[in-house]
């Protein structure tokens, strides 16, 4: 479900020129970043892994770079987030077909990539071995290959966290730290779950 942003959030946006990069839209890029995280399950949208470091907004139609287009930087279908990695290695390459477009796409036909909003991430990409990806079409070839899946730093996650994947005790603990609090408050959480189990 893309981001909701309401009127006077779209008139701050068009004071500042869709500029993306203005700090007086920070508590509005924070709105997007949170609301994105929970859509995707803290799942980052290129290699489907649970962030380990900095959750990025992502934009499929890069918003800088030779080819930038600031005029879709807030577009919510064009807005997801992905790990450093992945939003890094992407960088800001034209997926847009064909770039001039003055509208927003509504459909993935529109990107040379996976499209967070449009696509079926699993109808492109299959994970193999628990450890590798691998492309099942065109499109997954080129996600696969814009955000690197194939480095060491992406595939030494992924064995890792399919190790853990089927592992109920684990699974559970990790939800646990996921609903946050201070530590005593999450030492009292695992000591209920434990209890639950026992």
């Amino acid at each position: 479900m893309p981001v909701k942003l309401s009127r006077q959030e779209l008139a701050e946006i068009a004071q500042f020129g869709r500029n993306w990069d203005n700090a007086n839209l920070k508590r509005i890029k924070d709105k997007i970043r949170k609301h994105y995280k929970r859509e995707q399950n803290k799942l980052c949208c290129f290699c489907k892994l649970p962030f380990r470091d900095s959750v990025e907004v992502e934009h499929t139609v890069p918003k800088g770079g030779k080819e930038g287009r600031n005029d879709f930087s807030f577009h919510p279908l064009n807005l997801s987030v992905a790990c450093h990695h992945c939003n890094n290695k992407k960088s800001t390459n034209n997926d847009l077909i064909p770039w001039t477009l003055t509208t927003y796409p509504r459909s993935g036909l529109y990107f040379k990539i996976v499209h967070p909003h449009f696509d079926s991430y699993f109808d492109h990409i299959t994970i193999e071995d628990k450890s590798r990806y691998v492309a099942k079409s065109v499109k997954g070839y080129k996600t696969i290959d814009r955000c690197k899946l194939y480095d060491t730093t992406i595939t030494e996650q992924l064995v890792k966290y399919m190790r853990y994947e089927d592992d109920p005790l684990i699974q559970g603990v990790l939800r646990i730290r996921e609903l946050g609090g201070s530590f005593q408050e999450i030492t009292k959480k695992i000591d209920r779950f434990f209890n639950f189990l026992f």
